[in-house]
């Protein structure tokens, strides 16, 4: 609605997977090149820790992309609270296995049978857990550890059948630090953080210039009100940004002003209404 208004080939704010509006972070680009090493180089686990938010989803995406290219098999899902057994049985699915199992302790024996038979027709398998926090309500976490000693054993030597990338919020590293077989098998945890306030400026601007727009059509006021009130959480960033360019279309701004930017804070929950919110918006017209 808003896009020519702002000169826009679509939509620059939208949380979606779209490496078109990559903001290439150090932290994000690091993250992505040390796990996908204990991917190539046929590692057990990794994982990566982050707020609500931060973009450990996209991350995963990124690995995603990666991985594609060394032509293995992936298997990726969310995990799901007390979601052991319905969680083995899509793995068991998806290495070809039957999954008429009653119970998680069938489906891990089953499993365990096929790398006993599989031989030299095992394929390792990459399998990325995101939402992984929600392991530890149940069987999660002793699922990821049971699937973390499976191994493909050959002449050559062996590699792990899986080699696991879990992703998740702060509370799965102390669930897994509190894990400790687990935590011994984790190879590598990331943390990702939110950005400073110079990489949102950065972030605004890239999604801006990725769309077609001007870089300044947040001014360098509204892109501080927009770190100060999303605290550099980039999917905040992405809600708080459309929707002052809705409301900036809307009042006929010339640029995006720290008033709008609080306007839309309110429309988008990142601030509290004031108490005279019902009136019409008080954002002036140029």
């Amino acid at each position: 609605m808003y896009t020519s208004y702002w000169n826009l080939r679509a939509s620059p704010f939208l949380n979606a997977d779209d490496e078109t509006f990559l903001y290439p972070s150090e932290q994000l680009q690091e993250g992505v090149a040390r796990l996908f090493y204990l991917i190539d180089q046929e590692r057990i686990a990794g994982m990566v820790t982050g707020p609500y938010g931060v973009g450990k989803t996209f991350l995963l995406s990124c690995l995603v992309r990666r991985t594609q290219k060394l032509k293995l098999p992936l298997i990726r899902f969310d995990a799901i609270p007390q979601g052991g057994l319905p969680m083995a049985r899509h793995i068991l699915r998806q290495i070809g296995v039957e999954d008429d199992v009653p119970t998680l302790a069938d489906a891990l024996m089953r499993l365990q049978q096929h790398c006993l038979d599989g031989g030299r027709n095992l394929v390792r398998h990459v399998l990325f857990i995101d939402e992984a926090q929600y392991l530890s309500d149940g069987d999660g976490l002793y699922l990821v550890h049971f699937l973390c000693n499976l191994r493909i054993r050959s002449a050559a030597g062996e590699k792990p059948l899986f080699t696991t990338v879990l992703s998740g919020t702060p509370s799965l590293a102390r669930s897994v630090e509190e894990y400790e077989s687990l935590r011994r098998r984790i190879q590598l945890a990331w943390s990702l953080d939110p950005l400073s306030r110079e990489q949102t400026i950065e972030y605004v601007q890239q999604h801006m210039r990725a769309a077609g727009g001007d870089i300044w059509a947040f001014s360098r006021e509204a892109l501080d009100e927009v770190h100060r009130l999303c605290g550099g959480i980039p999917r905040s960033i992405n809600n708080l940004c459309d929707t002052s360019l809705m409301l900036g279309y809307a009042a006929g701004a010339r640029a995006i002003t720290p008033d709008i930017v609080r306007e839309a804070a309110e429309d988008t929950g990142l601030a509290p209404s004031s108490p005279d919110s019902n009136r019409p918006s008080a954002v002036p017209a140029p």
